[in-house]
């Protein structure tokens, strides 16, 4: 759920605007907010996550080694910032494979 400068929701094709394409649609879906009538709001599908983690770490991978299992966590948040750009997250590690 997001708003626009003059303090309206967002359409769905406004909320899409910020979300990858290749995960719009598929991971990420528009579905009414579950407490506020009428207001849309992205929903991130959990059955989905395995795949995309799976396709982030093989773009990762250089075909002998991926990035350590340590790091899963901070790949699998910056998919979730594609979605949520409202996630804050430390720029300073690196990811390697």
């Amino acid at each position: 759920m997001g708003y626009d400068e003059d303090g309206k929701p967002l359409s769905p094709e406004q909320v899409f605007e910020d979300i990858m394409a290749e995960q719009a649609r598929k991971t990420v879906t528009i579905d009414p907010h579950p407490h506020l009538s009428g207001i849309p709001q992205a929903s991130i599908h959990p059955c989905r996550h395995a795949a995309v983690m799976k396709k982030l770490v093989d773009n990762l991978s250089d075909g002998e080694s991926a990035p350590r299992p340590d790091l899963y966590l901070f790949i699998f948040l910056k998919f979730m910032s594609s979605v949520m750009p409202t996630i804050d997250y430390d720029f300073t590690m690196d990811v390697e494979g």
